[in-house]
């Protein structure tokens, strides 16, 4: 009896040490190694209001502009440490800058270590405040920000070197927003640089609070850039069919009446659109490959920005569907294309890239995002400090069905209590059956 009772609970015990070690799901991705000292902006803070690990940089106007905020001056802002949760993107805290009544252009900078030849991609979320009023009152309408990212590859530390590539421009006024610059570096060390420009000329925009938060950064070496995916020409239809026509017989001169001359109206002939073509879509990059696979969708609610230089040339948003969106009616030259994604997305590609448009030519730019692996469900913008970036989710490709949010899912958990309740009732009458044993 003995040995039944202490083979019972051997086996009992062995189901339990099984049990524990069976895989819960699909293991997470791999994450890309962060290269940045302090991303978070968290304590603590130097003297001159500046994250540990970051250094400050402005642009100063001369003095004999103050007196007229139209002309867009700039004047060295205030650095210091954010702990207001709703201005918290991760951690304790954010790094802030801003100024009251002044108009400026600054942010913060760091130097970082790298591998010439190596492409790294800068990515930081954004918030900027702009009011007379007191936050958390909305900002004021058609105030700009000019919110931009940068790396110079050649690690000068200089924010006006003129090697360094910045990001297209957003104004993420009131919600925070992504955004992210791509650069190879030509030595071993990069600068990366965030940037607000409220100092517009020929525009008022003197407010009470000027304001500008940065959070949650990150610089990773990255896999492909956004393809440049050619968009099939229209083709010409076929000629019509050649048919055989029966020639008339040769006509007899007849004397006539000379016709009389009649005038026809011209016809409006049809001016062809000139200019060149950018179409944009996104793509859910599920296995964050860079790549758009065969068995993958497109994603919705991501904000696509055309601009040339420092003029934005138009914006549009994502359908979720093959449809691209298009930006026609652009001169030759070069254009910086660019995605922000919502919150509950993260990005596989880089977050902007340069094409040259020719006349007449149509040109295809696809972006990859996926839904954050740590994501816990829900409705897309419910997140805490997303702000209102509405429903983005990935469609499936052809032949895959929706997949829910989770690869283990509900049905795993309940048949998982459950084992786990056989196996305890296992182990008592186990431990039973030794005491019985004991007592013969």
């Amino acid at each position: 009896m003995k040995n039944i009772a202490w083979k019972f609970l051997f086996i009992t015990v062995l189901t339990l040490v099984i049990f524990s070690y069976a895989p819960s799901g699909q293991a997470a991705p791999a994450q890309q190694a962060n290269l940045l000292n302090n991303a978070d902006f968290e304590w603590p803070y130097d003297s001159d209001g500046s994250a540990s690990g970051w250094g400050r940089w402005f642009r100063n106007s001369s003095e004999d502009m103050f007196d007229d905020c139209t002309k867009g001056y700039r004047k060295r802002p205030n650095w210091s440490q954010e702990t207001n949760p709703a201005l918290i993107k991760s951690g304790g805290s954010s790094q802030h800058v801003g100024n009251m009544w002044d108009t400026w252009s600054a942010g913060v900078q760091q130097n970082v270590a790298v591998n010439p030849g190596s492409t790294y991609r800068f990515t930081v979320w954004v918030y900027t405040f702009a009011s007379n009023n007191d936050f958390p009152g909305p900002s004021e309408g058609g105030l700009q920000s000019n919110v931009k990212v940068g790396i110079d590859p050649n690690g000068s530390g200089l924010w006006n070197d003129a090697d360094v590539v910045w990001s297209g421009t957003i104004n993420p006024m009131d919600n925070w927003q992504q955004i992210s610059v791509e650069a190879t570096a030509t030595g071993n060390q990069i600068t990366v640089f965030t940037s607000a420009n409220y100092g517009v000329p020929g525009v008022n925009q003197c407010r009470k609070h000027l304001d500008f938060w940065a959070d949650a950064a990150s610089l990773v070496e990255v896999g492909p850039p956004p393809t440049n995916t050619p968009v099939p020409q229209p083709t010409s239809p076929p000629p019509p069919p050649v048919t055989n026509t029966p020639i008339p017989p040769t006509p007899t001169w007849t004397p006539e009446a000379p016709p009389t001359a009649t005038a026809v109206p011209p016809t409006e002939t049809p001016i062809p659109p000139t200019g060149g073509t950018i179409c944009v879509n996104a793509f859910a990059d599920e296995n964050a490959n860079g790549i758009k696979d065969d068995n993958e969708g497109y994603m919705g609610n991501v904000t696509f920005t055309v601009a040339q230089g420092t003029r934005i040339v138009g914006q549009g948003i994502s359908t979720g569907t093959d449809t691209p969106v298009c930006f026609s009616g652009l001169a030759p030259g070069e254009y910086q294309v660019a995605q922000t994604v919502p919150g509950r997305l993260e990005m596989t590609t880089a977050g902007n890239t340069t094409v040259t448009v020719q006349s007449e030519q149509i040109v295809g730019v696809e972006f990859g995002s996926r839904i954050r692996p740590d994501d816990t469900g829900g409705n897309p913008g419910e997140n805490p400090g997303d702000g209102s970036d509405g429903s983005a989710m990935p469609v499936p490709g052809d032949g895959e069905g929706d997949k829910g949010g989770s690869d283990s899912g509900p049905n795993l958990l309940a048949i998982s209590g459950i084992l786990l309740l056989g196996v305890g009732a296992l182990l008592l009458v186990g431990i039973g059956l030794i005491a019985l044993g004991r007592r013969n």
